[in-house]
């Protein structure tokens, strides 16, 4: 048997339906009160910005090669240009210095070698402190220097002649100091083999010594070339310098723009100036995303013709810098506050 339940519903329909339309109506009227409070700032000429930064040639020579192109998308440490370098006398002297310096120690640990091999190194007296100490004191010197120019020439900011000048100095301190550790005065005759340590002081000397001449070799010879090196990930522009082109030390070759720092530009007129204020919620689309910020700052300076600039800087995200262009049009909706 069915039941009709027509009846028992009614009053439920006729005391829910106007509760119903109470909660619309409170709903409607507060987003309309809530509009009435805010008003949004349309921008359609909007630059998703990056920080440039500058690879230079660092030394003087001809730029060989180009191995990228405007535009380019390329990646922290990338081979991007070769150069042909222009070695000076000074740079020449200095290479010849350091190999003057590797082949002395490399003989002077040969000779205490042959000295413990002919039964003639039986030591009765200890090295001198203050010589351990000064060798010590180059071995550390010269490492800050090696760790210097090893984080400077990753980033293209020393030649390769400067980055290999400070590791031939590295070896050579080092082979310094076992010099100086090693015993010094023959008291006897005894026959014996080279100590460990001297074994492991003449293998590095030799190390040392081919470096320094390779490095000299390769200054004196006319194929020294430099790697020039992306120092940021980003994207390339050109300047004007071309395949063929002489080079002075620290010419701009081109200009990368760092996609690991990008933010939004919009600019501004004197009248939206004067609405916009750091901390404003921002929705914007740029490459096809819908996104997020807020104002980061507003600038307003004067440019060469003496007239002010007015600009919104507005944060990006950073798990999406890898999925935009730096200089894409983006279109911005800054929401004010009436």
């Amino acid at each position: 048997m069915e039941t009709d339940i027509t009846e028992k519903i009614k009053p439920v329909i006729r005391y829910s339906l106007p509760l119903i339309l109470v909660i619309a109506a409170v709903l409607v009227f507060g987003i309309f009160k809530w509009n009435e409070t805010k008003s949004v700032l349309d921008i359609s000429d909007a630059k998703l910005t990056s920080s440039v930064v500058h690879v230079s040639s660092q030394s003087d020579g001809t730029l060989t090669e180009i191995l990228v192109n405007d535009g380019d998308k390329v990646e922290a440490g990338q081979v991007i240009a070769k150069v042909k370098v222009i070695t000076t006398p000074q740079q020449i002297e200095a290479l010849q210095k350091a190999c003057d310096e590797a082949q002395a120690n490399y003989d002077n640990l040969e000779q205490q070698i042959k000295n413990s091999v002919t039964s003639q190194t039986v030591v009765s007296t200890a090295p001198s402190a203050g010589d351990i100490a000064a060798a010590q004191a180059r071995v550390d010197a010269a490492a800050a220097q090696a760790q210097k120019m090893s984080k400077l020439y990753s980033i293209g900011a020393v030649s390769a002649t400067q980055y290999t000048e400070a590791q031939s100095e590295y070896s050579a301190a080092q082979a310094a100091l076992s010099a100086a550790s090693a015993p010094r005065q023959v008291t006897q005759e005894v026959s014996s083999a080279p100590s460990k340590e001297l074994s492991e002081a003449l293998a590095s000397a030799q190390v040392q010594l081919e470096q320094a001449q390779a490095a000299l070799k390769q200054a004196q010879s006319d194929e020294n070339y430099a790697d020039i090196t992306a120092p940021v990930s980003g994207i390339v522009y050109l300047t004007n310098f071309k395949q063929g082109d002489s080079l002075k030390e620290n010419d701009v070759l081109l200009n990368i723009g760092n996609t690991k720092n990008l933010w939004v530009e919009a600019p501004l007129t004197e009248e939206q100036y004067n609405k916009v204020h750091p901390g404003q919620f921002v929705n914007y689309t740029v490459d096809d995303l819908n996104l997020t910020g807020t104002v980061l700052e507003v600038t307003h300076t004067d440019d060469s013709d003496n007239s002010l600039i007015t600009a919104a800087r507005i944060s990006f995200p950073d798990d999406m810098m890898d999925k935009v262009t730096p200089g894409s049009t983006v279109q911005v909706k800054i929401t004010l506050d009436k």
